[in-house]
């Protein structure tokens, strides 16, 4: 969803350039002070004041051509003609600085109508181009307005009106005054001198008192009389026109307050629906004179501290910088003068002339809407041929849409033409002057010597050399420069008339002039100004072509002759020391002329752009003067609400926790970039986010940003336009989170369960490098400190010796990249670059994790890896440490180490096995092969003694050998013990510590490095944030939780900056236009986006709310709370839909006695504390159940909240009685005809008639709460002549709303009520009087109820018995869904659209006298189906629309919908079928209507037609139809079998009106009355039914009516069941009935109840059941009903 407000300056500034002024309507009676309010709002809000005298005062003033025909008009004794008044009027409507400013107009429509008419006023106001917004409508009493009129004088001399209270004077009054002055001129001198001064000018008001005259005209009869003729002649008209204007902009005002308080009056309401106060440009020169050389930056620096209207609030500097706006527009570039500065809303402008001033503070938009600032285009381009400057010229021409002058061609025809003119003119005056000199030298001759005279001719020889040197020497004056000058212009002037009114932009291009310093003379002399000058130096180059290869210049056209280059350079050069305007050299080797265009046009637009420059300590300076000048401001506010500020943030700082963290005061209030205090470059060009300080920062746009480092600055500088949000905001990269700690702090579990809850990657960076390096090395590589491979590597290496096999390499097939990872697995070493550049840069830059996030385990984990980071700009948002006590890792970690121990064991245990198995397997093999050869030696050698042996002795010899052999082997071949692959056993406890030991060194190595790479991120501001991970796993997720949850929802909003600001300071920001409101006005944009209702409280007057400046708006908040979680993530607020202007919440409450419409509670609530409760500490969901005798009934703690108090309290509504209306009369408005009249009736004792209750009620409505927030009727109307009364005074709730109560539950509260302690007054609170009043008001409820239903249908029953969450939900259900149809029917039909008028209150009378060409049809079913579908019906308006100020009704929600989606395709002229003339539209008939046109017989014999075509004409479709559903179409009568088929008659009666009945027709059936049956038939076929089911009730029942028989219970029982469900009867007579059985069970259940009660033992009242008393004198009054024949329900009769 889009932001609701424009946060891109630009933007948002064009849009209130081109936004529409406010404009102001005033209307009234005549003398109801329209005038005097019109120039108040013109004199406070800035507008323009449009009132006749006014208009005609100002002609004459300024002695205009029309204002001295209106003088001559008025010195003949004549009035002025109305048309020429009302001419003059839309002249000044129509003016240029209306259009900036607004109007307020006063005096439309005129009260003659001798020139023009109503009507015609009235029309010329709809069709204004600027429309009023306003409508302010000024509403004072008849007779109020005659008194005051009438008690008016006026001074004859001035004009002046004086009102009775100013012209009254008393003298008491003058003598205090005069005793007070002489006892101040006997304590002082200088005192008396000051009451002399007051004694002056006190004297001249009352010599202006005493000159006043009575004013015939306003005398009481003249004034009835004009009033008398303004409502017959304007009222009319008027309201029609206010009828059509947007309600929300009607302001309806009490015209019997003071101007100050009318003025009060609309700049209230006009605040509270947030209109922006119109801009006015402020003069910001000062008396101190500037040097007229100063420096541009110095002037804007100095300007942007002058005169400053909101403290700390400098003016901005403005893309013009130093040029003026009003030149430009003109196509001029002219500097503007210090003089002559102005402030206009935020920025600053620089005008040049007092002229240009004028124009400017007449009306700013004009000079700075888009596309200015844009350069003119006067400019001039040399060069040689073959530096391309013709084409360029032409592309520079195109793009301008300017023309290209060859000045130097043009011109050329053009001087010869004027040199042949000037030397003519030159040689005519040479001859005159030779032929008198020559003359007169013949004269002299003659007179001395006596020669005689020649005659002299211009042929004569002297006189033609005296004009060749005359002709010679006028050619080398200046004077050939003028002509030349002249040329020049003449050709300029020329072409710009032939564009002149032409689709051609201001300017022009000069090609290829001036060349040289004469040239530039002459321009100058011709007073032709290029603002520009480009010279375009060729070199050589290369051209890339299309396909991007270079291609080199060739070719005749590119030639150029180093004698004219060479030429053109020393030109140039002459030229370049008489230049005084802009100029620039571009090389044009290599370069397209498109390319040499863009540079061009940046060249040019560079000076309207806004430039950075560097924060320097000048702009520190200053921030902190502005700081300090807030804070003085807001001194006063703190003060006020220290108290409460105090306690809000105490409670928030138990909520939030201790580690919440503020920026400094210093950069609190900073006017931070688009990415706030972070880099722009680096997140520019490697999307990361590096916060910085303002070591290194830059100024652009009066905002400060961050840099990383010199070089990021310095590229910021070059193009600031690329790092910045130009057409939409910067957006922040994906959440980057690393996850530091020590082994066994929880890194992994809980870092997996936090990228789960913040949908983020979850990486562990050392089991990323384990993945990398499985494919190949098949096990993991284990940390040194944590691997027990060492331990058995001289095992293993034993094993492998053993069975005879190489050792395998460890690093065989690993990668150089994969040796390092391993290496750094095992032994910490560190990786190199290149492998974290592959491995971790990833995360950065390539998806998914770019555009969602991660967290990084594990990493960094040495300074080398810090190192890669910031070489590479991979900066997290944060680190978090998880810290925990070695005692808690001990305890974590013992059993793990403790298995890993016994799994080494067991691993040990088994490579010895191995080992035995290999050895023992070897030494059996080498003793077998050793017991072989030494039996065979000794066999040998026992041979040779084997004959001189005896056996035994042989016996013997053997057993010895046997036992040496055995001996040897065991010598040769001992068994293998193993003792240094065995460990020293060690005990239990001995293995535990040392465990423990070997957890607490590696903890400390841990703590150690994690110390060194916290301190290196630390250096490079990057967050940290701590968990103590010693405590259980759910609260370090809580606290994981609570800390970086933040970082994931608010992320959006990481470079948005809000301040709190105070009321006064954002009062003073809305005043002068330095902010402004933003779309959600005076509503908390918090609490609409947490409640989504349409009734939202309007946070006004602004001392109550919490403003924060965010951007260029101001939002307001309810609460300190709602105001902190806005500055905490801004824009997930700003994503709402735009919120409607609101509307005042109209609305009444209205029930019985004791129904909690203005307080009150229950029966069950009253008995909590029995219970040892109260209301305040019963949770909203306690169920109570309370038993009383039969009945029993449940609460949600049933409190019937005050419905009305509720609302006010809520919503701010004001809560309005009709007794504190006439109060607030009397009080407020004492001398008032009204209030008069109703003391008249007071002081007799009388009650206040009901008219004048309305018009006090009518007079309260035109309140500021009321106008504004809304109001709520307590208790009004009770009765059809107040509803009747409120009808025709046009006060109409959107909703009625009555809480309805039964009689017996009003009788219990007002028992509980009356039984309460400690009542602030005595209350009738009787059981008598509460039922009188409860039987008065359901007297009238029903009429009253009728009628709201009837002519608004806005009546909303509500059970009172419900609990108030219920009551509460429902109503605001109720009225939020009127506001919404509200609203939509307004922003549809404002927009030409068709718009619902459901829940509108339109009345029947209104929707009869607007209904559309369809009348009660609908025009969806007419066009698409051609059916008549009549929806008269149906007196609902749920289906209806308005459409072009007409009614239209549909049939249902489908319908409505296709006419609202397109209206135009159903109405004329476009709709297919118009509706059938009135005498072709069918109608229902009574039958006592069939019956009265006796005797017109029915058509088709009384045969039902749609039956008989439905069933195809058959003989059997032919059924008789009934005089029930009778119908008429073209004057013939038919009936219907059934309602469905008449209404199909009805819908499509063309079908079935001209049938033929067949010849051969069923016999009519005779009907049998049904009185001629048997009584048993005649029970069967009429009550049989109804008669079972009364019969079963009554045995079901068993009723006994207190004092009656059990026979005539069950009789009365009986008949009350009948009447009760009598189909036949009426709605009204059913409902009655069933009241009246309802309240006969009622009755009969009394009996059971007194009798269960009532016991031999006296019980104290105190001691009986609440309702007990009630129930007896119930009891006891039903014995007179007994007395009567027919004994009615109702115990009251």
């Amino acid at each position: 969803m889009d932001l609701v407000d424009n946060l891109i300056e630009d933007d948002a500034e064009r849009e209130r350039l081109l936004s529409k002024p406010t404009c102001f309507l005033v209307v009234g009676r005549p003398g109801v002070g329209k005038s005097t309010l019109a120039k108040n709002i013109a004199d406070t809000w800035g507008c323009v004041l449009i009132d006749d005298t006014e208009v005609l005062d100002s002609h004459i003033g300024s002695q205009t051509e029309d204002g001295v025909k209106l003088l001559d008009i008025l010195n003949a004794g004549k009035s002025v003609p109305e048309d020429m008044v009302l001419g003059l009027i839309l002249d000044m409507l129509s003016s240029t600085k209306v259009e900036h400013y607004g109007y307020v107009l006063s005096c439309l429509p005129f009260m003659s109508e001798e020139g023009v008419g109503v009507e015609e006023q009235m029309e010329t106001i709809r069709k204004l181009k600027l429309k009023p917004d306003f409508v302010i409508n000024i509403k004072c009493a008849d007779k109020d307005l005659v008194q005051r009129l009438s008690s008016q004088k006026q001074h004859p001399m001035t004009g002046l009106l004086y009102n009775q209270d100013q012209w009254k004077v008393d003298n008491e009054f003058h003598v205090t005054g005069f005793i007070e002055e002489e006892g101040a001129e006997e304590e002082d001198k200088e005192d008396s001198q000051d009451a002399d001064e007051e004694e002056e000018e006190q004297s001249a008001p009352r010599c202006t008192i005493d000159q006043l005259v009575w004013i015939p005209e306003r005398q009481a009869r003249n004034t009835s009389f004009r009033i008398n003729t303004y409502k017959e002649n304007i009222l009319r008209p008027l309201e029609d026109y206010m009828m059509d204007h947007n309600p929300i902009y009607l302001l309806e005002v009490d015209g019997s307050e003071t101007p100050d308080e009318l003025l009060l009056f609309v700049l209230s309401r006009l605040g509270s629906m947030a209109i922006q106060r119109v801009s006015i440009p402020v003069v910001l020169h000062q008396d101190e004179e500037l040097p007229e050389d100063i420096e541009t930056e110095d002037l804007l620096r100095f300007m942007s501290s002058s005169r400053m209207l909101v403290p700390g609030f400098r003016w901005r500097r403005s893309r013009w910088g130093r040029s003026c706006p009003v030149a430009l527009k003109e196509g001029r570039l002219v500097p503007g003068k210090p003089e002559f500065s102005v402030g206009f809303r935020d920025k600053m402008y620089i005008l040049s002339s007092q002229e240009a001033y004028d124009k400017f503070v007449s009306n700013p938009r004009r000079y700075l809407l888009p596309p200015m600032p844009s350069p003119p285009c006067r400019v001039c381009i040399i060069g040689t041929a073959a530096s391309g400057r013709p084409e360029l010229s032409v592309l520079m021409g195109a793009r301008h849409n300017v023309s290209v002058l060859e000045l130097e061609k043009l011109a050329e025809p053009l001087l010869a033409e004027l040199e042949t003119e000037w030397l003519a003119k030159v040689k005519e005056d040479s001859v005159q002057a030779a032929m008198e000199k020559i003359r007169t030298k013949q004269q002299n001759e003659q007179s001395s010597d006596g020669t005689p005279a020649v005659e002299v001719t211009e042929s004569h020889p002297e006189v033609v050399a005296l004009v060749q040197t005359a002709l010679e020497e006028a050619k080398k004056q200046d004077a050939a420069k003028e002509i030349y000058a002249q040329a020049l212009m003449k050709v300029v002037k020329e072409n710009e008339a032939c564009h002149q009114g032409a689709d051609v932009g201001n300017g022009w291009v000069l090609d290829n002039f001036p060349r040289n310093a004469s040239q530039l003379e002459a321009l100058q002399r011709a007073g032709i100004h290029p603002d520009f000058l480009f010279c375009l130096m060729h070199t050589e180059g290369t051209l890339p072509d299309q396909g991007g290869a270079p291609q080199t210049e060739s070719g005749e056209d590119k030639a150029e002759p180093k004698a004219e280059k060479d030429q053109f350079t020393r030109q140039w050069e002459a030229l370049q020391l008489s230049l005084s305007i802009s100029h620039s050299v571009l090389q044009t080797g290599g370069r397209r002329p498109e390319e040499l265009l863009d540079e061009i046009v940046q060249l040019m637009e560079k000076p309207f752009k806004y430039l950075p420059r560097e924060f320097s300590a000048v702009d520190l300076d200053e921030e902190a003067e502005d700081i300090e000048a807030i804070a003085n401001l807001e001194v006063d506010d703190d003060d006020d609400d220290s108290a409460k500020d105090t306690a809000e943030e105490e409670e928030e700082q138990e909520e939030e926790g201790d580690d919440s963290e503020s920026p400094s005061d210093a950069t609190s209030k900073r006017a931070f970039g688009d990415t706030f205090i972070f880099c722009p470059v680096v997140l520019k060009k490697h999307n990361a986010l590096v916060p910085s300080t303002d070591e290194v920062s830059a100024k652009y746009r009066e905002k400060v940003y961050y840099f990383s480092n010199v070089d990021a600055r310095e590229v910021f500088m070059l193009s600031p336009e690329q790092f910045v949000g130009r057409s939409q905001l910067v957006k922040p990269p994906a959440l980057r989170i690393f996850v530091l700690g020590c082994r066994g702090s929880g890194k992994t579990t809980q870092g997996e369960w936090l990228a789960e809850q913040l949908g983020l990657f979850h990486i562990q960076f050392r089991e990323h490098l384990q993945r990398l390096l499985a494919p190949k090395i098949k096990q993991r590589v284990n940390p040194a400190d944590e691997s027990t491979e060492e331990h058995l590597k001289a095992l293993k290496t034993t094993i492998e010796d053993a069975r005879g096999e190489e050792p395998p390499e460890e690093d065989a097939g690993l990668t150089d990249e994969e040796i390092g990872i391993k290496a750094y697995l095992a032994d910490d070493v560190p990786l190199s670059s290149q492998v974290l550049e592959e491995i971790v840069n990833p995360y950065w830059k390539k998806e998914p994790y770019l555009s969602t996030g991660f967290i990084l385990e594990d990493f960094p984990h040495n300074t080398e890896e810090v190192q890669h980071m910031m070489q590479h700009h991979l900066y997290p948002d944060a680190v978090v440490t998880l810290m925990a006590d070695v005692e808690d890792i001990q305890a974590r970690l013992l059993p793990k180490f403790w298995s890993r121990w016994r799994a080494h064991c067991q691993r040990r245990e088994a490579l010895l096995d191995d080992l035995r198995e290999i050895h023992t397997k070897a030494r059996e093999e080498n003793i077998t092969k050793r017991r072989a050869e030494l039996m065979e030696e000794k066999a040998a050698s026992s041979t040779a003694k084997f004959s001189c042996r005896a056996e035994d002795e042989d016996d013997e010899d053997s057993a010895n050998i046997e036992d040496e052999i055995e001996a040897i082997l065991e010598e040769e071949y001992p068994v293998e013990r193993y003792d240094e692959f065995k460990d020293d056993d060690e005990a239990e406890e001995a293995t535990t510590e040392r465990l423990n030991t070997e957890i607490e060194e590696r903890y400390v190595a841990d703590s150690n490095n994690m110390a060194i790479v916290l301190e290196v991120l630390s250096e490079l501001k990057i967050p940290r944030i701590s968990i103590n991970a010693s405590r259980k796993t759910p609260v370090v997720r809580r606290q994981l939780l609570l800390k970086v949850e933040p970082l994931q929802l608010n992320r959006e909003s990481l470079f948005q900056k809000c301040q709190a600001v105070s009321y006064s300071l954002a009062q003073l920001l809305l005043l002068y236009s330095y902010k402004f409101h933003s779309a959600f006005g005076c509503t908390d944009p918090v609490k609409r986006y947490g409640e989504k209702e349409l009734i939202q409280p309007v946070l006004w007057p602004l001392e109550t709310p919490f403003p924060v400046l965010f951007n260029q708006y101001i939002y307001f908040f309810g609460s300190k709370k709602n105001q902190q979680t806005f500055m905490l993530n801004p824009l997930k607020y700003l994503r709402q839909s735009k919120p409607y202007p609101m509307l005042s919440v109209k609305m009444a409450v209205v029930g019985p006695p004791k129904s909690g419409k203005t307080g009150g509670e229950c029966l069950n609530c009253s008995l909590l504390p029995f219970f040892g409760l109260n209301f305040g500490t019963i949770p909203s969901v306690f169920h109570l159940a309370f038993h009383s005798g039969p009945s029993t009934f449940h609460c949600i703690c049933t409190f019937v909240y005050a419905v009305a108090s509720m609302f006010a309290q809520r919503y701010g509504l004001d809560l309005l009685s009709i007794g504190g209306v006439m109060r607030r009369i009397l009080e407020e408005q004492e001398h008032s005809d009204l209030a008069v009249q109703m003391k008249l009736h007071l002081n007799r004792g009388l009650v206040v008639p009901d008219e004048l209750a309305i018009q006090c009620l009518k007079k309260v409505l035109m309140s500021l709460v009321c106008s504004t927030q809304g109001y709520v009727l307590d208790g009004f109307p009770m009765t059809m002549k107040q509803a009747e009364l409120m009808q025709a005074n046009s006060i109409i709730p959107m909703m009625v709303v009555e809480m309805e109560l039964d009689t017996v539950e009003v009788l219990k509260r007002g028992l509980a009520s009356k039984m309460e302690e400690n009542k602030p007054h005595l209350m009738h609170d009787s059981a008598e009087i509460l039922h009188i009043r409860n039987t008065c008001y359901r007297r009238e409820a029903e009429l009253t109820s009728r009628h709201f239903r009837r002519q608004y249908d806005n009546w909303i029953p509500t059970d009172g018995l419900k609990c108030k969450w219920y009551i509460w939900e429902r109503l605001i259900k109720e009225i939020s869904v009127s506001m919404e149809h509200v609203h939509t029917y307004l922003r549809r039909t404002r927009s030409g659209q068709a718009g619902c008028i459901n829940r509108q209150c339109v009345t029947p009378q209104e929707f009869q006298r607007r209904i559309g060409e369809f009348a009660h049809y609908c025009p969806v079913c007419l066009a698409l189906r051609d059916h008549l579908v009549d929806c008269s019906e149906t007196p609902s308006l749920t289906y209806a629309a308005e459409y072009n100020r007409r009614y239209f009704k549909m049939c249902d929600a489908e319908h409505l919908e296709i006419f609202l989606a397109s209206p135009d395709e159903f109405v004329s002229p476009r709709c297919p079928r118009p509706l059938p003339q009135a005498d072709r539209l069918p109608r229902k008939l009574t039958e006592a209507e069939v019956k009265n046109r006796f005797p017109q017989q029915i058509e088709m014999k009384g045969f039902c037609p749609v039956t008989y075509l439905d069933g195809k004409l058959r003989y059997e479709a032919l059924v008789h139809g009934s005089l029930e559903f009778a119908l008429e179409y073209r004057e013939r009568l038919y009936t219907c079998e059934t309602k469905e088929k008449q209404y199909k008659f009805l819908s499509a009666p063309e079908l079935y009106w001209d049938l033929k009945l067949p010849s051969k027709v069923p016999p009519l059936c005779e009907p049998i009355p049904l009185t001629s049956l048997p009584t048993l038939g005649y029970l069967e076929q009429g009550v049989a039914v109804g008669v079972i089911k009364a019969m079963t009730a009554v045995g079901c029942l068993k009723p006994k009516f207190p004092f009656f028989s059990m026979e005539r219970s069950a009789l009365h029982y009986l008949a009350f069941y009948m009447k009760a469900f009598n189909h036949r009867s009426t709605e009204h007579i059913r409902q009655m009935y069933k009241k009246k059985l309802a309240c006969f069970e009622e009755n009969c259940e009394l009996i059971p109840y007194l009798s269960s009660v009532m016991r031999a033992n006296y019980k104290l009242p105190s001691e009986r059941p609440v309702d007990f008393d009630l129930k007896l004198k119930k009891f006891l009054a039903l014995r007179l009903a007994a007395q009567s024949q027919a004994p009615s329900a109702n115990p009251a009769l």
